[in-house]
């Protein structure tokens, strides 16, 4: 009489790829989860743009009905935490600035016409 075979737990199913050698087996295609590529530098919303030489800043007031405050961007002062800025204002004087989020808004050197500051 032939010796009889093993059976199979029932529970268990054998694949094909589980009885192939990991040599042989395919690897797993990548998933892609949909990332964007990566333009720029990322910032985060809400985030000013840095001013730089020559920039235009504008401060809306906090008053309704009052102008807007418009200087040039004389010097960009990095500090550990934030950024200052030295502004020339137009009526001459020179201030030392580190606006907030939201209370201030760049305007680049190229995007507008230099006006005469004296």
């Amino acid at each position: 009489m032939p010796p009889k075979k093993k059976a199979k737990p029932a529970g268990k199913k054998t694949t094909a790829a589980a009885t192939k050698p990991a040599a042989k087996r395919k690897p797993a295609a990548k998933k892609t989860v949909g990332k964007k590529p990566a333009a720029k530098k990322a910032m985060a919303p809400g985030t000013p743009t840095p001013a730089r030489k020559g920039d235009l800043i504008v401060i809306d007031s906090s008053k309704v009905g009052s102008p807007a405050r418009e200087g040039e961007v004389l010097e960009v002062i990095q500090g550990a935490i934030s950024v200052s800025y030295r502004v020339q204002w137009p009526d001459g004087h020179q201030s030392l600035i580190a606006p907030g989020l939201g209370s201030a808004r760049v305007v680049p050197a190229s995007a507008r016409q230099r006006p005469a500051l004296s």
